[in-house]
């Protein structure tokens, strides 16, 4: 059986940065990069269907609107949308991502967080009260008290990967609040009382 072959728009000003992505895109035969953009204002006109979006937040002017997904089209709904980023953003700018690409991944690694994402957009609703033992490993650490660098710094992994589980683990049980996540975390035996800062 063919593997599906993802429809990729990549949203990002650089003609550099983007030429580099297009190459590594091109590398995998799953992914098939149909069209470059340097801003959001281009996709607007395009007739185009998308299975996944590679946007540059720079490219998002947040003083006029906030969500990524307000941008898109109402059919876009099941297009995954992915950050791609070379310096910090805040967190609740990246959480309307699917997922985040940084400019210093290898091409695996940006496999890995493209199929991840788009395995995370497409799940079904009995999937979503799942956490993975990566997820229930943060979610400790979240109830502990740990920021995101300190979680990061435990796990070996960077800040944008925490915080992508964070949403992650948000959206399956639907608590977006640290002590929400912590009394879940109590209740589900996955820390004990005495271990909360």
């Amino acid at each position: 059986m063919a593997k599906k072959e993802y429809r990729v728009l990549l949203v990002e000003p650089s003609e550099i940065v983007a030429s580099g992505m297009a190459a590594i895109l091109n590398k995998n035969k799953e992914f098939r990069l149909v069209a470059t953009m340097s801003n959001l204002s281009f996709y607007k006109n395009s007739r185009t269907a998308y299975d996944v979006i590679i946007v540059n937040p720079a490219v998002i002017d947040y003083n006029e609107r906030f969500d990524i997904r307000s941008m898109l089209s109402p059919g876009e709904g099941t297009t995954t949308v992915m950050a791609l980023t070379y310096t910090s953003y805040d967190e609740n700018e990246l959480r309307q991502y699917d997922g985040c690409i940084g400019i210093y991944d290898t091409p695996s690694r940006i496999f890995q967080k493209l199929h991840a994402a788009i395995k995370e957009a497409s799940g079904s609703k009995n999937d979503l009260y799942e956490l993975s033992s990566r997820e229930r490993d943060i979610l400790v650490a979240i109830a502990k008290g740990k920021t995101n660098k300190e979680i990061a710094d435990e796990f070996c992994i960077s800040i944008y990967t925490v915080i992508s589980h964070r949403r992650n683990i948000s959206r399956k049980l639907g608590i977006n609040s640290i002590s929400g996540l912590t009394v879940y975390a109590i209740m589900n035996k996955l820390i004990d009382m005495s271990a909360i800062q």
